[in-house]
This record gives structure tokens, sequence and C-alpha cells, in this order.
């Protein structure tokens, strides 16, 4: 009887809230469980997402989404979710996942494990969660899918069989991690910006010139060139950094420096250097 008492104490803390705009605590675990099995909770998953209060078209992308495996992650304390389910289908809104304390403050932490489906419809990212404790099926509060990362490319020819050094002249750090970074030769695959060259020495007196004393070159490269048009990708980053290249032919003359200022690029998403740009270096380029 006395073990009864605890579990309906548990459920009742689980359950109240103290209005219908309150926030809703979630301290215990598995307490008041949506499905008894993960089979369970998914025979059921329709009639969950509606009553999570998903639009139909929402719910129908779900039901297609959620036929293979979600992503694997884990709910600990602080995370926000727009609503859940518990036992008897009801609807917990605003939620809080509040876990107790762990036997050793500040040492451990309570974490639901969970898997995570998301899809998109009309501009906004859904996202249903299946903790695994509880099976109780849970909600993110929509948001915008994010716009497209813009991406800028410089376009250059180069002879095969040489080499191109470039790098990048800042005065704010090493540009931000972007899918837009990366190069390609001719028409073939984009990769990854290659050939990190430690020993590469740029015109840092001639950069600072352009940017101002504290410019630096976080990044410097050199690789060897297959195809005659280059490519070099960036994000929209690269418009407040200064650009500089030369080539190397392959009897082992170089040319001087050319360098892409921010006011080249004049709002473009492409900027193609000339060939007349590229200037034998005589021992008279900036340094």
């Amino acid at each position: 009887m006395n073990k009864i008492i605890v579990v309906l104490a548990l459920i009742l803390a689980l359950a109240t809230v103290d209005s219908a705009h309150a926030e809703f605590s979630w301290r215990y675990f598995g307490v008041a469980p949506y499905a008894s099995t993960r089979a369970e909770a998914m025979r059921t998953r329709e009639s969950a997402f509606q009553k999570l209060g998903l639009p139909p078209p929402v719910v129908a992308l779900l039901m297609k989404a959620t036929e293979k495996p979600g992503k694997k992650m884990r709910l600990t304390v602080g995370d926000r979710l727009a609503a859940m389910l518990s036992t008897g289908g009801i609807v917990h809104k605003d939620v809080r996942v509040d876990f107790v304390t762990p036997p050793v403050s500040g040492k451990m932490e309570y974490a639901a494990p969970a898997e995570e489906w998301q899809v998109s419809w009309h501009g906004k990212i859904y996202t249903v969660i299946l903790p695994e404790i509880c099976n109780n099926w849970s909600t993110l509060v929509p948001v915008p899918v994010p716009a497209p990362t813009q991406c800028v490319e410089l376009t250059f020819t180069a002879p095969v069989g040489g080499h191109v050094r470039w790098g990048v002249g800042s005065t704010e750090g090493p540009l931000p991690p972007s899918e837009c970074n990366a190069q390609r030769q001719g028409s073939g695959a984009w990769t990854a910006w290659m050939g990190e060259c430690d020993v590469c020495t740029p015109a840092l007196g001639y950069i600072r010139g352009i940017l101002g004393s504290t410019a630096e070159v976080p990044h410097k490269y050199m690789y060897p060139v297959t195809a005659t048009t280059q490519t070099l990708r960036f994000s929209t980053a690269i418009r407040s950094r200064v650009v500089y290249l030369c080539l190397e032919y392959p009897d082992g003359s170089q040319t001087c420096g050319v360098y892409v200022r921010p006011h080249d690029w004049k709002g473009r998403r492409n900027v193609v250097i000339p060939g007349a740009l590229w200037l034998k270096d005589n021992g008279e380029c900036p340094r």
C-alpha cells in the first residue's frame, strides 16, 4: 500500500501545474509513461502527433519520417519542450526538463536518452522526440528553416603542372567554419581547401597596408595545378578580408601576388581574376 501511495504522489507531482499557462516541470524519470514500450509508442504515433497539436500535413510527413530510427540525442536539465504526452494521453505544454539533483551534485547529470525526427513544412522545422525512459512523445517549438548559406567564388586560370599559392589576410582571425570553404579544379568535384603551407611567406607588410597594422595571415595554402580553371569558394565572411594569390609555373618561375580586397567584391558572388594581372616576379613585387 505504501508503494502505491508513493507512486500516486509522484504521478500527481508530475501532472500538477499552477495554471493552464504555467511552465510544466518534468522532474522524474519514467513515472507517467505515455507508452509501456517503444513499439507501442510507434503504433500510436499518429494519434500522439495529433494530440500534440501538429498540423495534419506535418503529421503526414512525420509518419513517413518515423518509419526509420531517429537521431540519437539526450534531454538534460534546462532543455525546453513545447509539449509532452504522459499517461492517458495527457498533454503538458511549455515543459522544462528539471530532473531531480543527481547523487553527487556538480559531478553527475541526469539525462534522458531519446530519438529525434525533424521535417520541414511551410518554411519551418518541426521536431518530435521520443525519450527511451518513458516513451512520452514530445515536440519542440517550430523554428524557421535556416536561410541557404551564401557562398562567393574566385575564379582564375593557372598553368597545369605548376602550383597555386594563396592565403587570407585578416584582422578578425581565421574564417569561420562553413560548407562554402572549398575549391575545385576545372569541372571536378568540390573538395576542402588543400595544401596547408606553414612555411609559405606572404607579403604581410602589403596586406597590413590594406587592412591595418593588426592584420595577420591565418590561412596559407599551396597546391599542385591539375586543370587550367581554378575556383576558390568562401562564405561571405571573406568580403571583410584580403585574399592573396600567386602562381608558380612548371619551370619554377613565379608571378607577383594578386590581391582581392574587401571593396573588390562590390556585392558580387563571383570575381574573375583576369590573366593580365599575373605579372612575372622580377624582384620588385610588393613584400
